[in-house]
């Protein structure tokens, strides 16, 4: 299957998952912690943004592997062509204090090598795309980088 259909499904995967996480960051919800630190929360929202997006993807190509902030990993997607890797909600921090600074983050190697990408804000409906060759977009529009090639003339946000 073509990268662009890859970057289509991916693409509605983020954006129907944007819609579950925007219902759940207008309500209440409980957060939980992944170790005893209590420095990594996890919440419904990054259980389900995990669920569904696999179940999309993977209803999509049954093939690929997958590996997932949010599901236990497996030695498997090591033979698998193709791999999804995914970050259900990458800032939980940022949507447990409800600072919309999160997004869903979706990637696709092929044969250990990027391929593709889609991170989508969905309170902001930042959707950044890019495939491998192709650019990068921004809902749509090319995005571009500076052609500064020093870090002495480039400006760092740390």
């Amino acid at each position: 299957m073509s990268l662009q259909k890859r970057l289509q499904i991916a693409v509605e995967a983020a954006k129907q998952t944007g819609k579950i996480i925007q219902s759940i960051y207008q309500g209440e919800f409980e957060v939980d912690y992944k170790d005893k630190a209590a420095d990594d929360p996890v919440t419904v929202a990054d259980r389900e943004s995990d669920r569904h997006i696999k179940e999309i993807l993977l209803g999509a190509f049954p093939e690929d592997g997958w590996l997932s902030e949010e599901t236990v990993d497996s030695d498997e997607r090591l033979d698998k062509e193709w791999v999804w890797i995914v970050d259900p909600i990458d800032g939980t921090r940022e949507f447990v204090k409800h600072i919309p600074e999160f997004a869903i983050s979706i990637g696709l190697v092929h044969k250990s090598e990027p391929v593709l990408g889609v991170i989508l804000n969905p309170i902001t409906n930042e959707l950044f795309t890019a495939v491998k060759g192709r650019g990068a977009l921004l809902n749509g529009k090319s995005v571009y980088v500076n052609q500064i090639d020093s870090i002495k003339q480039a400006k760092l946000l740390v």
